[in-house]
Protein backbone atom coordinates (compact mmCIF):
# COMPACT_ATOMS: atom_id res chain seq x y z
CA UNK A 1 0.00 0.00 0.00
CA UNK A 2 1.30 3.46 -0.93
CA UNK A 3 1.42 6.02 1.88
CA UNK A 4 0.99 9.62 0.76
CA UNK A 5 3.22 10.92 3.58
CA UNK A 6 6.25 9.08 2.22
CA UNK A 7 8.55 10.71 -0.33
CA UNK A 8 10.98 8.60 -2.37
CA UNK A 9 14.20 10.44 -3.21
CA UNK A 10 16.26 9.21 -6.16
CA UNK A 11 19.61 11.00 -6.60
CA UNK A 12 20.79 10.51 -10.18
CA UNK A 13 22.78 13.66 -10.81
CA UNK A 14 26.21 12.08 -11.21
CA UNK A 15 27.95 11.53 -14.51
CA UNK A 16 28.95 7.90 -13.88
CA UNK A 17 32.62 8.70 -14.43
CA UNK A 18 33.93 5.41 -13.02
CA UNK A 19 31.66 3.39 -15.29
CA UNK A 20 32.47 5.58 -18.27
CA UNK A 21 29.17 5.10 -20.12
CA UNK A 22 27.56 8.46 -19.40
CA UNK A 23 24.81 9.35 -16.95
CA UNK A 24 23.91 6.06 -15.24
CA UNK A 25 20.23 6.84 -14.82
CA UNK A 26 19.75 6.85 -18.58
CA UNK A 27 21.55 3.56 -19.28
CA UNK A 28 19.16 0.85 -20.42
CA UNK A 29 18.59 -2.61 -18.97
CA UNK A 30 15.88 -4.90 -20.32
CA UNK A 31 14.95 -2.18 -22.82
CA UNK A 32 14.34 0.68 -20.39
CA UNK A 33 16.51 3.23 -18.52
CA UNK A 34 17.56 2.57 -14.93
CA UNK A 35 15.57 5.65 -13.92
CA UNK A 36 12.40 3.99 -15.17
CA UNK A 37 12.93 0.76 -13.23
CA UNK A 38 13.76 2.44 -9.94
CA UNK A 39 11.00 5.06 -10.20
CA UNK A 40 8.40 2.37 -10.94
CA UNK A 41 9.38 0.52 -7.76
CA UNK A 42 9.42 3.74 -5.73
CA UNK A 43 5.87 4.57 -6.87
CA UNK A 44 4.69 1.38 -5.17
CA UNK A 45 5.82 2.53 -1.72
CA UNK A 46 5.68 6.34 -1.82
CA UNK A 47 3.02 8.91 -2.59
CA UNK A 48 5.65 11.26 -4.01
CA UNK A 49 8.73 10.41 -6.09
CA UNK A 50 11.44 13.03 -6.55
CA UNK A 51 14.42 12.57 -8.86
CA UNK A 52 17.61 14.63 -9.20
CA UNK A 53 19.31 14.49 -12.60
CA UNK A 54 22.00 16.50 -14.40
CA UNK A 55 20.65 19.96 -15.18
CA UNK A 56 21.06 19.57 -18.93
CA UNK A 57 18.82 16.47 -18.93
CA UNK A 58 15.84 17.83 -17.02
CA UNK A 59 13.45 17.83 -19.99
CA UNK A 60 14.48 14.33 -21.01
CA UNK A 61 13.97 13.00 -17.49
CA UNK A 62 10.58 14.70 -17.10
CA UNK A 63 9.38 13.12 -20.33
CA UNK A 64 10.63 9.75 -19.13
CA UNK A 65 9.14 10.04 -15.64
CA UNK A 66 5.61 11.50 -15.83
CA UNK A 67 4.16 12.04 -12.38
CA UNK A 68 7.57 12.40 -10.73
CA UNK A 69 9.09 15.64 -9.48
CA UNK A 70 12.36 16.10 -11.39
CA UNK A 71 14.96 18.63 -10.25
CA UNK A 72 18.54 19.47 -11.10
CA UNK A 73 21.03 17.54 -8.98
CA UNK A 74 24.01 18.97 -7.16
CA UNK A 75 27.72 18.57 -7.85
CA UNK A 76 27.84 15.45 -5.65
CA UNK A 77 25.43 12.72 -4.58
CA UNK A 78 25.29 14.26 -1.11
CA UNK A 79 24.35 17.64 -2.58
CA UNK A 80 21.63 16.01 -4.69
CA UNK A 81 20.17 14.28 -1.63
CA UNK A 82 20.09 17.61 0.22
CA UNK A 83 18.19 19.24 -2.65
CA UNK A 84 15.73 16.37 -2.80
CA UNK A 85 15.03 16.45 0.95
CA UNK A 86 14.37 20.19 0.77
CA UNK A 87 11.92 19.67 -2.10
CA UNK A 88 10.09 16.72 -0.52
CA UNK A 89 6.79 17.07 1.31
CA UNK A 90 6.52 13.72 3.09
CA UNK A 91 7.07 13.09 6.80
CA UNK A 92 9.34 10.17 5.95
CA UNK A 93 11.76 9.82 3.05
CA UNK A 94 13.18 6.81 1.28
CA UNK A 95 16.60 7.43 -0.28
CA UNK A 96 17.57 5.07 -3.09
CA UNK A 97 20.11 5.13 -5.91
CA UNK A 98 19.32 4.49 -9.56
CA UNK A 99 22.60 2.56 -9.59
CA UNK A 100 20.76 -0.12 -7.54
CA UNK A 101 17.88 -1.07 -9.85
CA UNK A 102 17.52 -4.60 -8.49
CA UNK A 103 16.43 -3.70 -4.95
CA UNK A 104 13.01 -5.25 -4.39
CA UNK A 105 9.83 -3.41 -3.47
CA UNK A 106 9.64 -5.69 -0.43
CA UNK A 107 13.05 -4.41 0.73
CA UNK A 108 11.91 -0.81 0.32
CA UNK A 109 8.84 -1.52 2.43
CA UNK A 110 10.88 -3.28 5.10
CA UNK A 111 13.30 -0.36 5.40
CA UNK A 112 10.45 2.15 5.65
CA UNK A 113 8.76 0.07 8.34
CA UNK A 114 11.97 -0.14 10.37
CA UNK A 115 12.52 3.62 10.12
CA UNK A 116 9.00 4.25 11.40
CA UNK A 117 10.09 2.74 14.68
CA UNK A 118 13.40 4.48 15.33
CA UNK A 119 13.74 7.36 12.88
CA UNK A 120 16.21 5.87 10.42
CA UNK A 121 17.00 2.51 8.88
CA UNK A 122 18.95 1.00 6.03
CA UNK A 123 19.47 -2.21 4.11
CA UNK A 124 22.58 -4.02 5.32
CA UNK A 125 24.11 -7.03 3.59
CA UNK A 126 25.47 -9.92 5.64
CA UNK A 127 29.20 -10.21 4.70
CA UNK A 128 29.04 -13.96 5.43
CA UNK A 129 32.70 -13.92 6.49
CA UNK A 130 34.76 -12.03 9.10
CA UNK A 131 35.56 -8.43 8.18
CA UNK A 132 38.94 -6.75 8.62
CA UNK A 133 39.59 -3.19 9.73
CA UNK A 134 42.58 -1.81 7.82
CA UNK A 135 45.10 0.89 8.55
CA UNK A 136 47.98 1.75 6.20
CA UNK A 137 47.42 -1.45 4.27
CA UNK A 138 47.54 -3.71 7.33
CA UNK A 139 44.81 -5.53 9.28
CA UNK A 140 44.45 -3.97 12.73
CA UNK A 141 41.21 -5.62 13.82
CA UNK A 142 39.01 -8.55 12.81
CA UNK A 143 35.25 -8.23 13.23
CA UNK A 144 33.08 -11.33 13.44
CA UNK A 145 30.45 -11.74 10.76
CA UNK A 146 27.76 -11.08 13.37
CA UNK A 147 29.35 -7.69 14.18
CA UNK A 148 29.61 -6.37 10.61
CA UNK A 149 27.45 -5.56 7.60
CA UNK A 150 27.84 -3.96 4.19
CA UNK A 151 25.93 -0.73 3.56
CA UNK A 152 23.28 -0.95 0.85
CA UNK A 153 20.31 1.15 -0.18
CA UNK A 154 17.45 1.88 0.24
CA UNK A 155 17.71 3.93 3.39
CA UNK A 156 14.85 5.70 5.16
CA UNK A 157 14.60 8.63 7.57
CA UNK A 158 12.16 10.88 9.31
CA UNK A 159 12.42 13.90 7.04
CA UNK A 160 12.88 16.36 9.93
CA UNK A 161 15.73 14.23 11.31
CA UNK A 162 17.48 14.04 7.95
CA UNK A 163 17.18 17.79 7.44
CA UNK A 164 18.84 18.33 10.83
CA UNK A 165 21.62 15.85 10.06
CA UNK A 166 22.28 17.46 6.68
CA UNK A 167 22.49 20.88 8.32
CA UNK A 168 24.94 19.60 10.95
CA UNK A 169 27.12 17.99 8.27
CA UNK A 170 27.09 21.20 6.25
CA UNK A 171 28.12 23.22 9.31
CA UNK A 172 30.98 20.78 9.94
CA UNK A 173 32.04 20.75 6.27
CA UNK A 174 31.65 16.97 6.17
CA UNK A 175 30.25 14.95 3.29
CA UNK A 176 29.42 11.25 3.73
CA UNK A 177 29.73 8.52 1.12
CA UNK A 178 26.44 7.01 2.33
CA UNK A 179 23.58 9.15 3.66
CA UNK A 180 23.16 6.76 6.60
CA UNK A 181 26.62 7.74 7.84
CA UNK A 182 25.10 11.06 8.90
CA UNK A 183 23.07 9.27 11.56
CA UNK A 184 25.92 6.98 12.62
CA UNK A 185 28.26 9.96 13.03
CA UNK A 186 25.65 11.74 15.15
CA UNK A 187 25.28 8.71 17.45
CA UNK A 188 21.69 8.03 16.40
CA UNK A 189 20.61 4.35 16.45
CA UNK A 190 20.04 2.97 12.97
CA UNK A 191 17.84 -0.06 12.34
CA UNK A 192 19.60 -2.64 10.17
CA UNK A 193 17.34 -4.43 7.69
CA UNK A 194 18.68 -7.58 5.96
CA UNK A 195 19.76 -6.64 2.46
CA UNK A 196 19.68 -8.61 -0.78
CA UNK A 197 22.57 -10.23 -2.65
CA UNK A 198 21.11 -9.22 -6.00
CA UNK A 199 20.91 -5.58 -4.86
CA UNK A 200 24.21 -4.74 -6.54
CA UNK A 201 25.45 -1.19 -7.09
CA UNK A 202 26.44 -0.48 -10.68
CA UNK A 203 29.72 1.39 -10.42
CA UNK A 204 32.31 -0.33 -12.62
CA UNK A 205 32.39 -2.08 -15.98
CA UNK A 206 32.29 -5.44 -14.17
CA UNK A 207 29.15 -4.33 -12.30
CA UNK A 208 27.52 -3.39 -15.60
CA UNK A 209 28.28 -6.78 -17.10
CA UNK A 210 26.80 -8.47 -14.03
CA UNK A 211 23.70 -6.24 -14.24
CA UNK A 212 23.15 -7.35 -17.83
CA UNK A 213 23.21 -10.96 -16.66
CA UNK A 214 20.69 -10.16 -13.92
CA UNK A 215 18.34 -8.02 -16.01
CA UNK A 216 15.65 -10.72 -16.04
CA UNK A 217 15.02 -9.77 -12.38
CA UNK A 218 13.63 -6.44 -13.64
CA UNK A 219 10.90 -7.83 -15.87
Amino acid sequence: MVEARISALLPAGGGGTRLGLGDKGFLELAGKPLLHWVAEKARQVAGEVLVAVPGERLDEARALLPGCVVIAGGATRHASVARLVEAASGDRVLVHDVARPFASVALMRAVLAAAAGCGCAGAMLDPEVPVARLRDGCVVEALARSEAAIFQAPQAFDRALLLRLLHEADQAGWEPQSTLQLAVRAGIPVAAVPGEKTNIKITTADDWRLAQLLEFHLR
